[in-house]
């Protein structure tokens, strides 16, 4: 099954604005670099929320 998605511009500035309220948590387990990303999903733990990919500095 393939799907496509579209960005909209007002959903996602509502989603900005939950998280801003605290309306819209995250569940950001660990955040890692580019290069250290392998490493961070090869992992024999049990990761604890979302593992977030820092790209750019």
């Amino acid at each position: 099954m393939d799907f496509v998605v579209e960005a909209d511009r007002a959903q996602l500035s509502e989603l900005a604005r939950r998280v801003q309220d605290g309306r819209l948590r995250t569940n950001i387990g660990t955040t890692t670099t580019l290069t250290d990303a392998v490493a961070a999903f090869n992992t024999t733990d049990r990761a604890k929320g979302k593992t977030v990919i820092t790209v750019s500095p």
